[in-house]
């Protein structure tokens, strides 16, 4: 994954990549300076072996080869940093360097904002994890998903595994990124958004019949809301993430609704348990797929179009959007869907269920409703091939005009500032201020 990558849940592991020789010494000093950006009073460390030495390892970079200044776990080689910070922070790159043997970090989970987290909460699913190499001069960078860690006022890092010694040790931990002072409006806007993510008291109507709803998280405008956006994770993620990359596009008379999937087996990651709209069982065009899960995953985002029909919000000004499953979900809804709606937008994405139309879209009321259809022409795990497959399968089932199908060179499964600049144009052109 690259850029504004976003986790899909195949082991969801980054490799660092060398970044000597890209950036001059001095200007990488100045990067990796959001040490300074940390209250490093409050700075925990859990399982060092020795109080205080965690600090220790935030450092400046012209010090991030001393050897005198580290922390060592201590009854075994897991170590977890909390790690807060004096004001809102976009995180890009991360720096681990440890000693040239097996005490060396292999394994780095990150979590953005939950703070005092325990060995007890690293069971759940981190924001990003990274396999790790030995880095004892400090020379890999591994590159977060930046609009997932985009409104960081805390970062949890769980160093979980090294190379099979007894203990860990970690000389240093740089952080590149940006830094913004938390200024009063924006510390509400944080906490209201930190509410948001947890059940919502509606004073429009009842959300709790809305399953979906009840957990989401919502990105409220700023003036009287004339209109939604609906946009759904990929697997293995949360609305979360979404949620800070529509902030960053938002329109101020717009609500955003980023609902987390519910967490079920999944197939193709050997039944293991996470965040997925519907299972999967592979990712070619030939795969078989769970129709049943697919259909029931519709109809949960069609009763949240009908929830905000039912509170003010037409459905012909809803615009339902989706990244990978996330982006599937939502072709296939909006083609299925007996309400009009204002459009869609699909990235990194593929239509389920393509064989059943355009028969299944037979009662469909969007068969002049435009799509924007986005895809890294670098992408892995679904290869820009399987979205130009999906953007001529469009072109039968809508007027081969309202779709419109753009690539990125270079793009990875993940997203980037060119993409969400697309994003934002198709939203405003597509739900006018009225």
């Amino acid at each position: 994954m690259s850029g504004h990558g976003h986790g899909h849940g195949h082991g969801g592991h980054n490799h660092g990549c060398g970044c000597e020789g890209e950036h001059e010494p001095a200007e990488r000093g100045f990067e990796y300076g959001l040490y300074r950006r940390i209250d490093i009073e409050k700075l925990q460390c859990l399982n060092e072996s020795r109080d205080g030495d965690g600090k220790l390892v935030f450092k400046p970079w012209d010090q991030r080869t001393d050897r005198e200044k580290f922390v060592e776990s201590d009854a075994d080689e897991e170590l977890l940093f909390n790690i807060p910070f004096t004001g809102s922070v976009k995180l890009k790159g991360i720096i681990i360097a440890g000693e040239d043997d097996d005490s060396h970090p292999a394994e780095m989970r990150l979590y953005k904002n939950i703070p005092q987290m325990s060995f007890d909460d690293t069971g759940r699913e981190p924001d990003q994890a990274f396999r790790l190499n030995r880095d004892p001069l400090a020379e890999l960078e591994y590159p977060t998903k930046i609009t997932r860690f985009s409104n960081v006022q805390h970062l949890s890092i769980h160093l979980s595994l090294n190379f099979g010694a007894e203990s860990t040790r970690v000389y240093y931990i740089g952080l590149r990124g940006e830094y913004t002072e938390a200024h009063r409006h924006e510390r509400k806007f944080r906490c209201d958004l930190e509410q948001r993510a947890y059940p919502l008291q509606c004073m429009c109507g009842n959300n709790m019949s809305v399953p979906l709803l009840a957990e989401a998280v919502t990105v409220s405008g700023t003036e009287k809301e004339t209109a939604a956006v609906i946009f759904l994770h990929g697997l293995g993620d949360s609305g979360h993430g979404w949620a800070d990359a529509m902030t960053s596009i938002r329109l101020p008379y717009v609500k955003y609704i980023c609902p987390h999937a519910p967490r079920i087996p999944v197939t193709l990651n050997m039944k293991m348990t996470m965040p997925s709209w519907f299972d999967l069982m592979g990712l070619s065009p030939e795969s078989p797929e769970d129709e049943p899960g697919i259909k029931r995953a519709a109809e949960n985002i069609k009763a949240i179009i009908e929830h905000e029909a039912k509170n003010g919000i037409p459905a012909s000004r809803v615009l339902l959007g989706g990244f990978s499953q996330g982006g599937a979900l939502s072709l296939y809804t909006a083609l299925t869907c007996q309400h009009q709606l204002a459009g869609v937008v699909a990235l990194s994405c593929w239509l389920p269920l393509h064989k059943s139309f355009p028969q299944a879209a037979n009662g469909s009321a969007n068969r002049e409703m435009p799509i924007l259809q986005c895809h890294g022409e670098m992408d892995p795990m679904i290869p820009v091939q399987f979205g130009a497959m999906t953007a001529e399968k469009l072109k039968t089932i809508v007027s081969p005009q309202k779709i419109n199908f753009r690539t990125y060179p270079g793009l990875m499964h993940g997203s980037c500032p060119q993409e969400m600049s697309a994003v934002k144009e198709f939203i405003e052109k597509q739900l006018p201020r009225i």
